[in-house]
């Protein structure tokens, strides 16, 4: 056996070894949120953080239906600490996504998104997820400015 093939089986067997007994690497896992946050239940954060993860929605009447704009005041868009705003999300009140906008760390802050739906619901769910403080919803009423 070539030394290189006899240093690489070395390097495969001492990780195995490892592995047995100090267990596998722990994969990254999904946060345990078994639902979304609101400026009313904001799970294990405090109120000045559901301030700033809570969605503003807008709304305005146009000719192809309805304007959404959707901002998320006072949040960092920020690759270095890393904190950012991940999507924002727009569904009816069964559940059906309309919209969708995803984000990079690197967007200006504050997060915005702007749909045109052709739809015109009474309420409408707005979610935005936040990489660190998980998924915030707000359930807002179709009003016209």
């Amino acid at each position: 056996m070539k030394k290189s093939g006899f240093v690489l089986l070395s390097v495969l067997f001492l990780a195995a070894a490892a592995a047995a007994q100090y267990g596998a690497p722990a994969k990254p896992q999904e946060p345990m949120q078994k639902e979304p946050y609101t400026a009313t239940f904001f799970g294990p954060w405090n109120e000045a953080v559901a301030k700033t993860h809570v969605p503003m929605v807008t709304f305005e009447k146009t000719s192809m239906g309805l304007k959404v704009t959707v901002q998320i005041d006072n949040h960092p868009m920020d690759p270095q600490k890393p904190h950012w705003i991940e999507w924002i999300r727009i569904e009816d009140m069964m559940g059906k996504k309309l919209a969708e906008k995803k984000f990079k760390p690197t967007d200006p802050s504050p997060p915005m998104a702007v749909f045109e739906l052709k739809t015109t619901d009474a309420k409408l769910k707005v979610f935005e997820h936040c990489n660190i403080h998980g998924t915030w919803l707000n359930e807002a009423t179709v009003e016209m400015k």
